[in-house]
């Protein structure tokens, strides 16, 4: 049925109708072509000092919650207490947090906002075996023997966390569009849960994120300067005798172990110089007098991504040839395996900016005079505490050296550092000295900066999409070259008994020492 209002005087109806049709259109259109974004709209200098003053202003949830974890002291896969931690620090500031991705209890996905771009942190929050200490100067563990966070994880899961909330906060007060995101990740210096994490596509959809790690310095770093790297299980199985009278009897486990050790050693001369290979006896045989029917060999394998593959088949010769030779069985489990860390260049370089404009911690006389006790104690100079901001460019040779997991996300998604100052220049990761300066003001306050440039860091992208896509387009070059294949099969999981037996033994003598988190 026609209507006779729109043929008989509804013509100015009609024609207003159409106008505002075609208004409709063409703001569409041009919504679609020529897409109008808030980050134009971001008056960076101002949203970078909202964030200074917030991570100063609420510094004391993050210290409480370092200090918990520093206390905690969990190792891999067991940091069950020291995730709760984050958790909580995450959900009072708006965060949602998915728990036990990728099968694994301990490790999170925290969630904020809408819409692209999406920016992730880091964090990891496992301590490692018999480094418990105080936080003095000189050696003195809380409980010998007990673990402590030798590699500062404390202060790196929160400073990740501590970035992200910050600058939740000054995006929800200026109305700046986009997600963030707080990846957990356990286990990193045993069980290596960012395999797993990428292997499953958490990281997937991510535009860009943003590490952190504690150090000796204030550092950004460009390239790739560390090493792939596969960990190996070795099982030797032979036949059990009597040593003395019937060895002829018995198949040494231990010989095939001995033979592929002297396999791997003549053949380092023949490897390019950048393979690393490094292996112990994890389990020997009960007794000399017993033919030993069973050894386990744990093995390091590292090198360039482009070598890894063709070094990693020689020592599975040597393995081989070791079975062969002793007439026993063999068997090899990968553990774990990860690339090499690359590192954006121009996601690094725009941290580096970022550093300077926030600037290194003030540091106290007491401070600085802490510092260099431990430095005497470590038979290192007494230079202080770290005073100089460093930028690190690709190596012009790759040369080898250590890994990280952080490498995994490096061919996934454009991935960059910054390495906090938390401690006394030259005092070794892995130490006490590491421990004691993590769980006081010095890497309290290398802690902060650190959030303070990622956040800031993250401040650049949103206001600029030609920042990102400059980053995203040098991240295209890389994985065009070496795309992600994950080193590690869909049949082998995460390691979570690795110190299951181990951590229920400390923490009862821990417990007492343990620290309030304060929200």
């Amino acid at each position: 049925m026609h209507d006779p209002n729109i043929l008989e005087g509804g013509g100015n109806m009609c024609s207003q109708r159409a106008r505002r049709a075609g208004l409709v259109g063409l703001l569409f259109m041009m919504t679609v072509c020529f897409p109008v974004t808030a980050a134009a709209q971001v008056d960076v200098s101002s949203a970078k000092n909202q964030i200074y003053a917030f991570l100063d202003g609420n510094s004391g949830d993050f210290i409480s919650t370092a200090d918990a974890i520093w206390s905690y002291a969990e190792l891999g896969f067991q940091e069950f207490k020291s995730a709760e931690a984050l958790k909580k620090l995450l959900e009072k500031h708006g965060f949602a947090v998915e728990t036990g991705v990728a099968g694994m209890p301990t490790a999170m996905v925290a969630t904020w906002g809408e819409g692209t771009p999406v920016i992730g942190f880091t964090g990891e929050y496992d301590a490692l075996p018999g480094l418990s200490q105080k936080t003095v100067a000189h050696k003195d563990p809380v409980v010998s023997g007990a673990p402590g966070h030798g590699c500062g994880h404390n202060l790196l899961g929160t400073t990740g966390a501590a970035a992200a909330i910050a600058l939740k906060h000054v995006m929800e007060a200026n109305k700046i569009p986009g997600t963030l995101k707080f990846f957990g990740c356990p286990a990193e210096e045993s069980g290596s849960a960012k395999i797993f994490l990428a292997r499953d596509g958490i990281f997937n959809g991510t535009d860009v994120i943003l590490d952190n790690h504690p150090g000796d310095n204030f550092e950004s770093e460009s390239g790739a300067h560390t090493s792939a790297l596969k960990l190996l299980n070795i099982t030797f199985t032979g036949k059990a005798a009597h040593a003395g009278s019937a060895p002829w009897d018995g198949k040494s486990a231990a010989d095939a172990a001995a033979i592929m050790g002297v396999a791997i050693e003549h053949l380092r001369e023949h490897l390019y110089f950048t393979h690393r290979i490094h292996y112990i006896v994890q389990q020997g045989g009960a007794w000399p007098n017993i033919v030993p029917d069973k050894v386990v060999v744990i093995a390091y394998v590292r090198d360039s991504d482009e070598r890894l593959p063709d070094t990693y088949e020689k020592v599975l010769n040597c393995i081989k040839a070791g079975a062969l030779a002793s007439g026993c069985e063999y068997n090899v489990e990968v553990v774990k395996a990860y690339h090499q860390k690359h590192s954006n260049d121009a996601l690094a370089k725009l941290i580096f900016e970022n550093m300077k404009q926030v600037g290194l911690p003030e540091w106290t006389e007491e401070e600085q005079a802490f510092a260099k006790e431990m430095q005497k104690n470590f038979e290192k100079k007494e230079t202080g505490l770290p005073d100089e901001f460093t930028f690190t460019p690709p190596p012009a040779v790759f040369t080898g050296g250590g890994s990280t997991d952080v490498g995994e996300i490096s061919l996934i998604v454009p991935v960059a550092t910054v390495n906090t100052p938390c401690r006394a220049k030259g005092i070794a990761g892995h130490s006490w000295g590491v421990v004691a300066s993590g769980g006081m003001s010095i890497g309290h306050k290398g802690m902060i900066v650190g959030a303070k440039t990622l956040a800031a860091t993250a401040i650049d992208i949103l206001a600029s999409p030609e920042t990102l896509e400059k980053i995203k387009a040098e991240f295209d070059e890389l994985t065009q070259k070496t795309p992600y294949i994950p080193y590690v099969p869909k049949e082998v999981g995460p390691s979570l008994d690795l110190f299951e037996q181990e951590m229920p033994k400390w923490r009862p003598l821990m417990e007492p020492f343990y620290k309030e988190q304060k929200l």
